[in-house]
């Protein structure tokens, strides 16, 4: 079995082992759906319709809110529904999206509170997040693309740019995990999560398939090329990429700097200098597939990792510990949607240039 018929049978799996319509209107179901719609395209079949039109017309049915950045997320899918059917429910859905990123107040410049006006911003302090940049920033790309929105356009084109000046750090070429209005500085500082920069690779280079964006093409490059220096031998990325030999790898983080480097390197956003690394750590994650019979597990993925001033990383030495104790699970779904984007890119790669495992 090759590499990507293991991406496919993970895929499988996921769906077997669950039922779309008792999945959450969030974030990770959301890229999960996505990725599996691209899935579908890249396989030529709808193998997984009716599991993700299953949880979109569950939402549709009992109610959604679009209200902050990780409920904008499933407007993804959405708007891929409209695309492949036509059916003006998933206009209504994505266009909720829409209406979000061009109406939602702005915290800093052009960019929204990550938890928006959701109950999550009363009891989180008002920020700005690294993930956002997949949640939301992708589909204002995506969306100004589809209905050629000059408005909409315009927004996508801040958020790179912006993005990058609250939160990376102009000395490693890292991004922090999130910036806080009331401290006015990225928290927690000088820890880069190893997840939140695969989000800003893989979200970048996704977002240059659709808005050709010189401020995005720049800081993909200045990330990959601080995190080429910080993959492990094995080809895994850490759970925190700046404190080697001291927390441990991470499956997601690992498979979405795979799959945004495989795509920049076939487009050419990239140099092809990034291949070689790009295979190797999707190869890693591929490799450690748990196989039970029929059914196979991506391992090695952290759980919701999220910037508490609770959780040092290290109490005697300040700040946060909430990286490094995070546990880890199998089959999440934030974690198969990045393996699944991984392995489109790199069977894409397989096709253009020969035979790979």
């Amino acid at each position: 079995m090759n590499y990507f018929q293991q991406v496919i049978k993970v895929a499988d799996t996921y769906v077997a082992d669950h039922d779309a319509i008792s999945l959450n209107w969030s974030w990770g179901e959301a890229l999960l759906m996505y990725s599996l719609s691209l899935l579908d395209d890249g396989l030529g079949e709808p193998r997984y319709l009716p599991f993700y039109r299953a949880y979109a017309d569950h939402h549709h049915e009992t109610g959604y809110t679009v209200d902050q950045s990780d409920t904008c997320a499933p407007v993804l899918i959405a708007n891929e529904l409209y695309k492949k059917t036509g059916d003006e429910k998933y206009l209504e859905m994505t266009r909720a999206g829409i209406d979000y990123l061009k109406h939602e107040p702005r915290l800093v410049e052009d960019l929204i509170n990550h938890n928006g006006h959701s109950r999550d911003s009363r009891d989180y302090p008002k920020s700005i997040w690294v993930d956002s940049l997949m949640m939301s920033g992708v589909f204002s790309a995506i969306a100004a693309n589809d209905f050629n929105d000059p408005e909409l356009r315009n927004f996508a084109c801040t958020q790179p740019r912006q993005f990058a000046k609250y939160l990376q750090d102009p000395e490693t070429g890292l991004f922090h995990h999130s910036w806080w209005k009331i401290l006015n500085r990225p928290y927690p500082r000088n820890i880069f999560w190893g997840r939140g920069n695969g989000w800003v690779i893989a979200s970048l280079s996704l977002f240059l398939n659709y808005v050709d964006d010189k401020d995005a093409r720049r800081i993909l490059n200045q990330v990959s090329a601080a995190l080429l220096q910080r993959q492990r031998e094995d080809g895994y990325f850490d759970t925190v990429v700046n404190k080697p030999g001291d927390n441990y790898r991470e499956s997601s983080a690992t498979a979405l700097i795979a799959a945004g480097w495989l795509n920049g390197v076939n487009r050419g956003y990239l140099d092809k200098a990034y291949t070689e690394p790009a295979v190797k750590a999707f190869a890693g994650v591929v490799q450690n597939i748990r196989h039970a019979g029929e059914k196979a597990y991506m391992t090695e993925t952290s759980l919701w990792t999220i910037p508490m001033f609770l959780m040092p990383y290290r109490l005697k030495f300040g700040p946060y510990p909430g990286y490094k104790y995070i546990k880890k699970g199998e089959n999440i779904s934030y974690g198969v949607a990045s393996l699944i984007l991984a392995g489109l890119q790199y069977h894409k790669y397989q096709r253009h240039n020969g035979s790979a495992p």
